[in-house]
């Protein structure tokens, strides 16, 4: 197959690294500014636009949303029979549908964690295309069918997700490094175990709150501490605060 990727900064490049790994597929990447690519020889990168979108079968696009709209009218000229992946976030599938009528269009939302070829991908789009995509989607971690409205509320918690979760980790890095550790280790140690513990919650297919029931012993500091969030309403805030900047960014 070849597979084409617009738009190379964190997430484009995480997308090739992982599209890579079928070795006979071939790899075409374009960005209009300076970037680089992964080393990897089945990676090529295009001399344009125009030779990308001619060499290639399915075309991911990972660009910018304030770009999305140029960028969709441009290539609309050079995609007859081909297949386009948006990842432009909140950009409206019907949107795109109008600009690249000649395309199969399939929106997706995922994060820079496809590169570990285990981030969950939501899509939206026909059932015989996620069909004939799907294989190429499990390269970057579990596909899931759903209706556009979630794969635009999900935005937060699987497209930014990373960043939300390193911001929770760090946190607790800092209590290791009051009680003595440096920095690095610190963030070693806990990096380790959310590792372990979200390996642990998917290889036992146990939800979160028996994870919850399996470490917490009455009267003892887990439970205490789980209290004192309760007490500070730390889960409640952050719903909130996902939820309303969420519902102000969509009114912008």
């Amino acid at each position: 197959m070849n597979i084409g990727i617009i738009g190379i900064g964190n997430m484009g490049y995480a997308l090739s690294v992982a599209l890579s790994k079928k070795k006979v597929d071939i790899i075409n990447v374009y960005d209009r500014s300076s970037y680089k690519i992964p080393k990897f020889k089945n990676i090529i990168r295009a001399d344009s636009l125009a030779s990308l979108m001619k060499n290639s079968d399915v075309i991911f696009v990972a660009v910018k949303p304030a770009d999305a709209e140029k960028l969709f009218e441009e290539i609309s000229f050079n995609a007859k029979g081909k297949t386009i992946v948006s990842l432009v976030a909140l950009y409206p599938y019907a949107k795109i549908s109008q600009q690249i009528p000649s395309a199969k269009i399939c929106k997706i939302m995922s994060s820079i964690a496809v590169e570990t070829r285990k981030a969950p991908v939501l899509a939206y789009c026909s059932k015989e295309i996620f069909e004939d995509l799907k294989e190429l989607l499990k390269r970057l971690g579990d596909p899931y069918l759903t209706d556009e409205k979630v794969v635009d509320a999900l935005v937060p918690i699987v497209g930014s997700g990373p960043a939300l979760f390193a911001y929770f980790l760090d946190s607790l890095s800092q209590y290791i490094v009051l009680a003595g550790i440096e920095k690095d280790v610190a963030d070693r140690i806990v990096s380790l175990m959310a590792y372990s513990t979200s390996n642990y919650i998917i290889k036992n297919n146990i939800d979160f709150h028996a994870l919850i029931k399996k470490v917490t012993t009455p009267s003892g500091i887990t439970i205490k501490i789980l209290q004192e969030f309760d007490k500070r309403t730390i889960k409640g805030n952050i719903v909130d605060s996902i939820y309303s900047k969420m519902e102000n960014y969509l009114k912008s």
